[in-house]
């Protein structure tokens, strides 16, 4: 059993160099030299003066945080047989309501934060609930229905934030900062970006794992994603645990939109970084659906990535190096999964 986990994990590993260094290589970069950038860029070590783990942490940390929860928002509406391609629109949604609500100080200061954060996951888990709907009731595609929600939830936040919740105090599309009592403090004091929200992010994806694979509803979920006739033959109401999947879906990728506000940005603009909500789907893909890998997969991603932007900023060598080493895997995490089903089957 531990022969079957260890050598896939092994082999994928394998590849991922490999990959790298055929990409590195024919960027033209040195492959030691590159290789050492990139083990710096994700961790910080070996120090430079202008470059250290205070650095690469703040940022790997940071990227890990909202990875876990969107990843989490794909993952949890996997199980229950949905594809949540809308979480990109929940995050930017549930960002704005949280950026609207961290303003409001007539709020008692030890409620403001954890209402603010409460904010803009039912702000997501309401974005869901049409898309679902639709789904459960009239049959529609839920993949194409999540996609045309992310650009009604551009567009609208856009809209609002420009026509009614700008900063009047400032020229650009942005709210007001969110007040002190609506900012979660920063993991360490010399960080820009971490703050505690990583903290949540892993009590939500060990939460999950435990509802999930420890008690009725979540045997009643996965049982609809596996087989949602054989589970309505058992007498599983499989469309209102799809119907709740997909909300408590929406509310994790809303929930990582509020922590944004609250930890890093502390105000909703125009660009928003909404593109955390497809990284998502890779981040779940790779964690095969599991709530507590998601948490390992979140840190391979944005480890590769900071790793891989820094080895661009230091040698030009292209940063969608990360990009490509992420689909390829993917592919081949799908692939292990199809011969096991095969073997199985």
């Amino acid at each position: 059993m531990l022969k079957a986990r260890v050598l896939p994990a092994l082999l994928g590993a394998g590849i991922v160099l490999a990959l790298l260094t055929v990409l590195i290589a024919a960027a033209g970069k040195p492959i030691g030299e590159s290789f050492v950038i990139i083990v710096q860029g994700a961790t910080g070590f070996p120090r430079t003066e202008a470059f250290g783990p205070a650095d690469a942490w703040d940022v790997v940390l940071h990227d890990i945080t909202l990875l876990v929860l969107t990843g989490l928002s794909v993952a949890v509406a996997l199980q229950a047989g949905l594809f949540n391609i809308g979480a990109a629109g929940q995050l930017l949604v549930g960002a704005l309501v949280a950026a609207w609500m961290g303003t409001q100080t007539r709020i008692p200061a030890p409620l403001h934060l954890p209402l603010t954060l409460l904010a803009g996951a039912l702000a997501g888990a309401a974005w869901a609930f049409l898309p679902v709907w639709l789904k459960v009731r009239r049959g529609a595609h839920e993949v194409i229905s999540t996609i045309m929600f992310n650009y009604i939830a551009l567009y609208l936040t856009h809209w609002l934030v420009v026509a009614h919740l700008k900063d009047p105090a400032s020229d650009a599309p942005q709210t007001p900062a969110v007040a002190a009592t609506a900012q979660l403090p920063m993991l360490h004091e010399s960080f820009l970006q971490a703050s505690w929200g990583l903290g949540i992010a892993v009590f939500v994806a060990l939460g999950l794992w435990l509802v999930l694979y420890r008690t009725v509803w979540g045997y009643e979920v996965r049982a609809t994603g596996a087989n949602r006739d054989a589970a309505d033959a058992a007498g599983v109401p499989t469309a209102r645990r799809m119907t709740e999947a997909m909300l408590l879906a929406g509310a994790c990728a809303g929930l990582a939109g509020a922590v944004e506000v609250c930890g890093a940005q502390y105000r909703f603009f125009e660009g928003f970084p909404s593109e955390y909500g497809f990284d998502g789907i890779a981040v779940a893909l790779l964690a095969g659906n599991h709530p507590a890998l998601v948490v390992l997969s979140g840190w391979l991603m944005s480890a590769l990535r900071s790793g891989a932007y820094h080895l661009h900023a230091q040698t030009g060598a292209p940063k969608e190096i990360a990009v490509i080493v992420q689909a390829a895997l993917i592919l081949y995490v799908a692939a292990v999964y199809l011969r096991k089903r095969r073997v199985e089957g």
